[in-house]
């Protein structure tokens, strides 16, 4: 399911913002950009995502804000420093570049100075970025529910129109063996005419179709099916998968329904609720 959320932490020095979006996925699948100053907090990150998400292709981007009155606790990075130093150098007499490498060439590439990595400052660090990323998933979240209680409405309904059918076929199965003795003995009655009809192979016969058009069964488990999804849509937490089930035996037992009954107006029912369990399958896949 969709969402977005922002949180923010931090002090008059140094802050943190968290962005956290969301988009469908049959799994968790969660793609993280810190800055290199919480790379170690990486695993501790990961565990807050799964706390809160169980399933969803989720973007977690953290940034670090430092105050301009912030004066000490950085140090400069002296490998990265004299690493992009020999480099742009090499990159000069590779291009036949005239001149020399100056300290403007690499201020202009940044991140050269880092915050000084002691114990006091890791703690500072994570503590804001745990505040700041839990405030961007609860938003996030939040965002998430309002389109769930949207697309929980539209499958109510749908699930409703389902139900209505179900009612109608039930209706209309009560009466199918007794149509289908009618039109039988009127076929055969002008076929062979009343006097060659073997009365009692016609009842045989009939008792034979009634119980292969049988549809009671069918129709109960589906009843059941459809109560299922509507209480389980209405639970909290994740649901996605159960309903995702609970729609593929529901389309199992429309699916013999409509093999079995030989009356059309069934058969037209059953093509509707077939239409319609496909439209809330796709509305599903939305849901965590």
């Amino acid at each position: 399911m969709t969402g977005f959320g922002v949180g923010r932490a931090g002090d008059q020095t140094l802050g943190i913002v968290a962005e956290a979006r969301s988009v469908n996925n049959r799994f968790l699948d969660l793609s993280l950009r810190l800055p290199r100053t919480l790379s170690q907090f990486e695993g501790e990150v990961r565990e807050l995502v799964r706390k809160r998400v169980e399933r969803g292709r989720v973007t977690l981007a953290v940034t670090e804000e430092w105050s301009g009155e912030s004066n000490g606790d950085v140090k400069l990075d002296r490998a990265k420093a004299l690493n992009y130093a020999n480099l742009l150098r090499e990159l000069q007499t590779l291009a036949e570049i005239p001149g020399e490498v100056k300290l403007e060439h690499l201020l202009q590439i940044g991140d050269l100075f880092i915050p000084a990595a002691d114990e006091e400052y890791h703690r500072r660090l994570w503590g804001f970025a745990k505040e700041a990323i839990e405030a961007a998933l609860i938003e996030m979240n939040a965002s998430q529910h309002r389109e769930g209680d949207i697309l929980t409405r539209d499958m109510l309904e749908r699930i409703a129109t389902i139900k209505a059918g179900a009612a109608q076929i039930r209706n209309l199965a009560a009466g199918q063996t007794a149509e289908y003795r009618r039109r039988l003995t009127s076929r055969l009655e002008e076929i062979l005419g009343d006097a060659r009809l073997d009365r009692t192979r016609l009842e045989n016969e009939i008792a034979i179709a009634a119980d292969r058009l049988d549809i009671t069964e069918e129709i109960v488990r589906l009843a059941s099916h459809l109560d299922l999804f509507d209480s389980t849509l209405k639970r909290d937490g994740a649901v996605g998968k159960t309903l995702g089930f609970v729609l593929q035996e529901m389309g199992r037992e429309v699916n013999t329904i409509a093999s079995k009954s030989w009356m059309v107006e069934i058969a037209q029912i059953a093509v509707g609720m077939k239409e319609t369990l496909e439209q809330v399958r796709e509305q599903v896949q939305n849901i965590e």
